[in-house]
């Protein structure tokens, strides 16, 4: 008897098996994985875009978050307010437009500059204090809301709601300093609060 009529039942059930196999770890990916990366983009098409996203908070609870979002101004700076790229590097000054009703829950998001090559530069690395001797500490988080009217946010502990300060405005501008090598130019702009989902801008035209 040859291998062939030997093994034509394996044979045959290979395919299957192998599809199986397949989608079994699509599954996984989908399930496990993706939702806990910078996954699913919201392309705004221009400067300015819109993000809904319903998503669990630390405190357990359900929500649905609906902010605009827009690219008001960025420009190369060597330094700004006391900060300062380091040598190699080129400092961003992006001003960003938040537009949002006061109880939407805002607290804490992540900004990155893209270049033309799909690399993404955050605002955790490359900068430093502008003045020799100086201190410069690199932001933990992005708090993205105005510091006296932050609006509502979750504790961290418990299901409490940690408001500080007054009413936040419906409109209010952020600041970001990113750093990215020299002579590399940024394309467009992520904005996210909770992953998967972040919203992907534009760099206006000059």
């Amino acid at each position: 008897m040859t291998w062939l009529k030997q093994n034509r039942i394996w044979l045959i059930l290979i395919v299957p098996l192998f599809l199986i196999a397949v989608l079994a770890s699509s599954f996984r990916l989908v399930t496990l994985y993706l939702p806990w990366q910078w996954s699913d983009p919201v392309t705004a098409g221009g400067s300015k875009g819109q993000l809904e996203q319903t998503f669990v908070d630390v405190d357990g609870v359900k929500r649905h978050r609906s902010v605009a979002v827009e690219v008001a101004l960025i420009q190369e700076r060597a330094e700004f307010e006391g900060v300062a790229p380091v040598d190699g590097a080129a400092m961003w000054q992006v001003v960003l437009e938040f537009t949002a009703e006061p109880d939407q829950y805002l607290y804490g998001c992540e900004v990155e500059l893209i270049d033309d090559r799909e690399n993404r530069y955050s605002y955790a690395g490359g900068l430093q204090a502008s003045e020799p001797g100086g201190f410069y500490l690199t932001p933990y988080l992005l708090a993205c809301v105005p510091e006296d009217a932050p609006g509502p946010r979750a504790a961290i502990l418990g299901e409490q709601i940690d408001e500080v300060g007054a009413e936040r405005p419906s409109s209010w501008q952020q600041t970001v300093l990113i750093a990215m090598p020299q002579d590399v130019l940024p394309t467009s702009v992520r904005v996210g609060w909770s992953k998967p989902v972040y919203l992907v801008l534009d760099v206006p035209n000059s």
